[in-house]
Formats: C-alpha cells, structure tokens, sequence
C-alpha cells in the first residue's frame, strides 16, 4: 500500500471506496498464500499527522461495508512503518497495535468491535491494557 494513497484518504482527496479498491488489490495478490501483504513505500511531499479522527474515519468505512475489515491490517502496517506518518497521541499507537494483531476479544469483522476501537479514539473509554 502507498503512503500517498492514505494521506490522499486523510485529506479526503479520495473516499472510502476508492480507499478499499486498493487494498482490495493488496489483498487479492495474497490470497493463494499464506496471509502475507506487500507494502509499496513511496517518498510523500510532507508528514501527515494523524489525529484519532483519521482512523474514526477508517472505523466508519468498515462498519458502512465499504472497506474490507482486513484493510485495517494493510493500514496499520502502513502506518506504522512508515516515516511520513506520525502522531502524537498514543490512541493512534495503541489502535493500530489492535488493528496489527488483531485480539481474539475484538475482531476486526465485528461492529461491536469497531465501535469499541471508536470509543476508545474518541476518548470515551480506555484501551484495554
């Protein structure tokens, strides 16, 4: 996944679908294998900071059926890899480490937890340690 197509996503330059139509193609050149992703790293302008709304967004696109709960896995890797996202609030940290390695006590498939992960980036309850 290209940094530049997430920072196009956070700046909303393109919408959840055009998001999902690329990490479906992420997705696809891994499904005869084991789970592996490809990650395309591409030097951005600039750093994007990441504020919790931007992964409230990435939550909302789940829950509407438009981005593929997977997705969240791609992403996060993305984001933490890379050099030209960063964040200042440990929310951001801790949701992609859920998204990473997802807990058998909230999978990403479930609504329920998507609204847990919204909860938590909006400051409403805390991550669980």
């Amino acid at each position: 996944m290209q940094e530049e197509t997430l920072q196009q996503f956070f700046l909303e330059e393109i919408d959840a679908q055009d998001l999902q139509d690329i990490v479906s193609d992420e997705l696809e050149r891994s499904e005869d294998e084991e789970p592996t992703y490809h990650y395309q790293f591409r030097d951005m302008d600039s750093v994007h900071y990441l504020e919790p709304d931007d992964l409230i967004r990435l939550c909302d696109a789940v829950i509407e059926g438009i981005l593929d709960p997977r997705g969240l896995t791609v992403i996060a890797e993305t984001l933490t890899q890379s050099e030209k996202f960063e964040w200042e609030d440990d929310l951001v940290s801790d949701v992609c480490l859920f998204w990473l390695e997802p807990d058998p006590q909230f999978p990403l498939e479930k609504k329920e937890s998507l609204d847990c992960f919204r909860r938590w980036l909006k400051g409403e309850e805390p991550v669980p340690v």
